[in-house]
């Protein structure tokens, strides 16, 4: 993976095993921000993507949802789609404006929040990978992630 700033568009080159596994995500990603719309849910990855609006008042939190949560999904879902367009556009090579690279960093993020939470992962850990780990490779994507991540966030500051 290599991103720079080209005049006033970001350039992000993958090669073919890392545009496969993006496309991979882009798809569980839609996948997962379908299941659950509209439902107070307990399961920990939605809870992360869509916090509860109003904790200590589940009557609050059943109207919050039916209003909000449907919107937030189809917004996620709809940025998730257009990264997806894009890499079948332009496979391996993308040039972004500044207003694309955001949504990139939004659904790289969405990603991350998801694969962290199920890896259990949170802000005091290293980013080390102990091989024995059931989870390394699921541990290596989300890392590589957060790199991709701030690669594209480095390349719109600049």
């Amino acid at each position: 993976m290599k991103v720079r700033r080209r005049g006033a568009l970001v350039r992000l080159r993958f090669d073919p095993m890392e545009t496969a596994l993006l496309s991979t995500l882009f798809d569980d990603l839609v996948e997962l921000l379908r299941g659950g719309a509209g439902e107070v849910t307990h399961d920990p990855v939605q809870m992360r993507l869509f916090p509860a609006g109003y904790r200590d008042d589940e009557a609050a939190e059943e109207e919050f949802r039916s209003l909000t949560d449907l919107s937030l999904r189809s917004e996620r879902t709809d940025r998730a789609r257009q990264c997806m367009a894009e890499m079948v556009d332009e496979p391996g090579e993308l040039e972004l404006s500044d207003e694309a690279g955001q949504r990139w960093i939004q659904v790289i993020n969405d990603l991350r929040l998801a694969l962290g939470t199920n890896l259990g992962i949170t802000e005091q850990d290293e980013a080390e990978i102990d091989l024995d780990d059931p989870a390394a490779q699921e541990r290596a994507v989300y890392y590589w992630l957060t790199g991709v991540q701030d690669s594209i966030v480095r390349a719109l500051m600049r």
